[in-house]
Order: structure tokens, then C-alpha cells, then sequence
């Protein structure tokens, strides 16, 4: 018993040392699979993430789903009020210059030419006896008649000047005397009255009279070389060469009247549109949020399941300034109307593109050809009030910094004021689950 207690305390010490060794083990090994399990599927502890700040070429572009539209176009009209003789084309074919795309029937407008010719020439003949009023008859037949009752006024004035003489001798009675004073007096009355219609007469051959028979001359003339025009257009060419298409919210097709021989059409009525070859564009729509966002002049790519692999380019042409109508009546989606022109096609991506194929279109909205560029973590606090962490290259304590931001992308931020070449901003992460690497 004295010899196995003193044999102990020596052998105390290495047994200590052994169990230590043990449960450092047990830890080393408890954290090893707890690293494991961290890695297999559970969140990483919060570590810190680093960037260096270099210009660089930045761009911000938005996405867009649209439709290939005729975008250099004619339209074509119909002349005037008619009904539809022949049609030369088929919506959605190609069309030559000078084609005889429809021919109106001009019974109507010869009736009404008809109609115009002959009240120009009434007119005509206004203005001609106006211009020749003074010898006229009308002024002829006033003239006469005042002459005539000028000269049988001068005979009763003679005769009784003569039957005065003989009734101061006796020779005459009172009476006959008396009854030639009354004639001369009816007779002066008379030629006062001629005298006044001379001059009524005179006047309706000048001043407003001759005004209003010009001015209907001229409506007339104006009238028959606009029906003459008409008329001179009844055969309706392709005014150039292209693709002819339905005109936007046909009201023929909308009404489930195609145009045929026989149907009414009304001037001025369009018929359809013709893109002239390599002048296509794309409409699309934008939310409310990327209205403002898109403007006149900015390029655009253009590409789609049909285009057998070409990509066309273009410019932003229009964005309207109102919604859609299915938007604006209070849906829960409110869109803007815009549109592209494309560039000129080649032969052999006009051989392919077709008007009305899908697309997709990318609207580049900004680029900055050497931009200071921040990854979006990196961005802490809400505009305008946005800030980073900086460390110096030699280590230490990150200091706050307040930044300026500009246009903001998926893959990073663009820095207007604050930041330098050079800057390293750091900022914390937590590695996503799953992200651990197998032993």
C-alpha cells in the first residue's frame, strides 16, 4: 500500500497531461464538425468583404418585350368619296412603284363634276355680264325708258305752252288747258321714276354686286379643278416601293369589312401603309416607372426568335406623353406607348425580318466610358443620404465616407463624388448556405 502510494505522484502528472491532450482533441474534433455542418447547411458568421475602386466602362440598360412595326412609311389615302372598283394588292406583300393598288368608280363624281361645271359656268356668265354692264340690257332697256319719258315730258311742255296762247285769246276752254297741266305733271313724275331706276340699274353692275359674282366664280373654278383632281386619281398607285400593310386601328378589318369591290370608302380614308425596304422599327410599351426613364435618341438592340440570329440596331423615336387607352381607364397597370426606327436592313436580315414578329428590345440608358464603379453591398443608408466604408491599404479602422451615387445597375453602382481611384471599401457579408468547400 506504501509503495503504490508512493509510486503515484510521479505517474499523476502524465495521466493530467493525457486527459488535457484528450479533451483538446474533443474540441478540435467538436469544431471540426461544427465547421462541417456550418458548410453542409447552416449560415456562416458575418465576414468581411473588400474592393478596390477602379474606373471603368459603366452601362445601365433596361429590357423590353415589343413588336416589329413599319417604321418609314407612306400612307395611302383614298381621293374622294367612293366605292371600290378593283383592288391590285394584297396586305402584307411587297408592292412596286406606280402599282395600281385600288380603282375607285366615278359614277358619283362625274355626276358631281357635272354638277360643279355647270354652276361655273352660271357664274362664269355673272362675272362676263357685269363686266359688260353699261352696254347691257338691262342698262339699255333703262336708258330707253328714260329717254322715252324724257321725250314725252318735252311734248306736253310744248303743247301746253301752245294751248296757254290760245286760252289767253279765247280760243280754247279752261278745261284742256287745265288737263294738259295734269299730264305734264305725271309725265315729270315719270321721268324722275325712270331717272331713279337708271341709277339702280347702273349701281348692280358694280361695287358689292360685282364682288359677290367673282368670289362665286373663283368657289366655282376652285370646285371643278378639285373634282377634276379627284377625278384624275381614281386609279390609286403605290406612291413607292415596299411592304403594304393594314393602316394602325384599320376600321375596315375592326368592322369585319375587308376591302372588296363594292365598299363605300370616304376620302381621305387610309387604305393601308407602305414601309419603304430597310426602314422598319419596333413599338413596345413601358411601365410607369420606365417612362421617364426612356428618351428620344437613345440606341437600342434589337433581336427576336425570328430573326435567325441578327441583332438590329436603332434609336428611341417616340414616348408618349399619355397612357395607353386599355391602361388609362383605372387599371391596375398603367403603360406608355413608345417606339424605335431601326437601321437601314441588309439584304439578308430583310430577307428574314418580318413586320409583326416578336422582339426583344434592350434600351441603353446610360454608359460611362470610364465610370468609378462600387459593388451594390458595398452601398449602405438611402440616397441622398448613402455612404461607404474605406480602409486604407495599410490596414486599420474603417472610416465612414459619404458618397454621391449616380446610375445604378445590377452589377454595381456608379460613384459621382466621394470615392478615388484606389479606395478600398469594405463592407460585411454572410456566405450564403451551402457555400462551404469539401475536405
Amino acid at each position: 500500500m506504501a509503495s503504490r502510494l508512493n509510486g503515484w505522484p510521479p505517474r499523476r502528472p502524465r495521466a493530467a497531461a493525457l486527459i488535457v491532450a484528450g479533451l483538446v482533441a474533443l474540441i478540435a474534433i467538436g469544431g471540426l464538425v461544427l465547421a462541417r455542418c456550418d458548410g453542409a447547411g447552416g449560415a456562416a458568421p458575418a465576414s468581411e468583404q473588400s474592393a478596390v475602386i477602379q474606373p471603368g466602362p459603366f452601362a445601365s440598360t433596361l429590357g423590353l418585350q415589343g413588336v416589329v412595326t413599319p417604321g418609314n412609311v407612306v400612307n395611302v389615302t383614298v381621293p374622294f368619296d367612293g366605292r371600290v372598283g378593283r383592288v391590285g394588292f394584297d396586305y402584307g406583300g411587297l408592292v412596286d412603284q406606280g402599282q395600281v393598288l385600288v380603282e375607285l368608280d366615278t359614277a358619283d363624281l362625274d355626276q358631281r363634276r357635272g354638277e360643279a361645271e355647270a354652276e361655273y359656268l352660271r357664274t362664269s356668265q355673272a362675272v362676263a355680264d357685269i363686266a359688260s354692264w353699261s352696254s347691257g340690257q338691262e342698262m339699255s332697256q333703262a336708258r330707253r325708258a328714260e329717254a322715252s319719258a324724257a321725250f314725252d315730258l318735252s311734248d306736253t311742255r310744248r303743247k301746253v305752252g301752245e294751248t296757254k296762247a290760245l286760252l289767253d285769246r279765247g280760243l280754247v276752254a279752261r278745261e284742256e288747258y287745265e288737263g294738259l297741266l295734269q299730264q305734264q305733271h305725271g309725265q315729270e313724275a315719270s321721268l324722275a321714276g325712270a331717272r331713279q331706276d337708271l341709277a339702280e340699274v347702273g349701281k348692280r353692275g358694280g361695287g358689292s354686286n360685282r364682288r359677290v359674282a367673282e368670289i362665286g366664280l373663283s368657289s366655282a373654278r376652285a370646285r371643278l379643278a378639285e373634282l377634276d383632281m379627284e377625278r384624275a386619281g381614281a386609279v390609286v398607285r403605290a406612291p413607292v416601293a415596299g411592304v403594304i400593310v393594314h393602316p394602325p386601328n384599320d376600321k375596315l378589318e375592326a368592322a369585319g369589312q375587308p376591302l372588296h369591290p363594292g365598299l363605300q370608302l370616304t376620302k381621305g380614308q387610309l387604305i393601308g401603309v407602305i414601309a419603304r425596304p430597310g426602314g422598319l422599327g419596333v413599338a413596345f410599351q413601358l411601365s410607369e416607372a420606365d417612362a421617364n426613364r426612356v428618351r428620344a435618341g437613345q440606341k437600342v438592340e434589337v433581336t427576336g426568335p425570328g430573326f435567325g440570329g441578327f441583332g438590329l440596331h436603332g434609336l428611341v423615336v417616340s414616348v408618349a406623353r399619355e397612357a395607353t387607352p386599355a391602361s388609362a381607364g383605372g387599371g391596375s397597370t398603367v403603360s406608355f406607348a413608345a417606339s424605335a426606327r431601326l437601321d437601314d436592313l441588309t439584304p439578308a436580315e430583310a430577307a428574314v425580318i418580318r413586320i409583326g414578329m416578336s422582339a426583344n428590345v434592350v434600351v441603353d440608358l446610360y454608359r460611362n466610358p470610364a465610370a468609378l464603379i462600387a459593388p451594390p453591398a458595398a452601398i449602405q443608408g438611402e440616397a441622398p443620404d448613402t455612404f461607404v466604408m474605406v480602409r486604407n491599404r495599410r490596414g486599420g479602422r474603417a472610416r465612414h465616407v459619404a458618397v454621391r451615387i449616380g446610375q445604378v445597375a445590377p452589377g454595381g453602382v456608379e460613384i459621382l463624388s466621394g470615392l478615388k481611384a484606389g479606395d478600398v471599401v469594405v463592407w460585411s457579408a454572410t456566405a450564403p448556405a451551402g457555400s462551404g468547400a469539401d475536405d
